[in-house]
């Protein structure tokens, strides 16, 4: 295997990081004095973690037209997060869901601005302004515009993740001419004819290093997904998913 350092089990970070704060409850009501830090460290990993996954693809999804006229994104966002984030429970209704994590996001936000709409339809009515009823008529007829921007957004996230682990590995393992070689090709559009005359190595070797870095890239994107609560059985198709969105995005 061209990684290695994945954990072999489907046990993942997210999952450890509320198995520690379930315990920490448990063990902070049974009298253990440290139960309670335990389990509030493990959450703020874990709400730091999500954050910096999600916060693209969260702001893209409000950033599209039919949710611009609800409120400023930013404020969108953070006001998304101090509701969900701040309540313990979320993550553990997201893993008894069985949903990906990606899509519990996605559905939690629509909530969101659905009653911030709501708020917003109440006070328009309180000051006979129609503003409110039209916002949510517009949400409700351009629904997959913000959901298709989410998930452009959230695959691009998840591909540069996975890049940034391989290509670490590689430079971990001295191999960062591999990486360079698969740019070539990729990013930069060359011939395996062209890079194998810059590189040094014949057209065999450039295609053999482009195919294991792929396979690479492959491997750490089912690692994250797994990590999101895609089940086993469905990684390849998500997988899958993720290269046609992207290449959705490069049209």
């Amino acid at each position: 295997m061209f990684i290695d350092h994945f954990p072999s089990t489907h046990a993942t970070w997210i999952d450890a990081q509320l198995t520690i704060a379930e315990d920490g409850v448990r063990a902070a009501a049974a009298g253990d004095a440290g139960g309670h830090a335990r389990a509030n460290n493990a959450q703020d990993a874990l709400r730091r973690h999500v954050m910096n996954r999600y916060t693209p693809a969260l702001t893209a999804y409000v950033s599209t037209p039919a949710l611009r006229r609800i409120g400023e994104r930013d404020e969108l966002v953070s006001g998304f997060y101090a509701r969900t984030m701040g309540d313990p429970a979320f993550f553990t209704r997201w893993r008894q869901s069985n949903m990906p994590l990606r899509r519990w996001l996605m559905n939690a936000m629509a909530f969101h601005c659905r009653g911030v709409m709501r708020d917003a339809q109440r006070e328009g009515e309180r000051n006979t302004n129609t503003d409110g009823i039209s916002i949510a008529a517009g949400l409700s007829s351009a629904e997959l515009d913000p959901a298709d921007a989410f998930d452009r957004a959230w695959a691009l996230a998840l591909a540069n993740e996975a890049y940034a682990i391989v290509r670490s590995d590689l430079a971990a393992r001295g191999r960062s001419g591999d990486d360079a070689i698969f740019r070539m090709h990729v990013v930069d559009g060359m011939t395996y004819a062209q890079i194998a005359a810059a590189a040094g190595l014949s057209e065999a070797e450039c295609l053999n290093t482009t195919r294991r870095v792929s396979s690479a890239l492959r491997a750490a994107g089912r690692e994250l997904l797994r990590e999101e609560g895609v089940p086993e059985s469905e990684l390849d198709a998500a997988i899958d998913e993720v290269l046609a969105i992207m290449e959705r995005n490069d049209e």
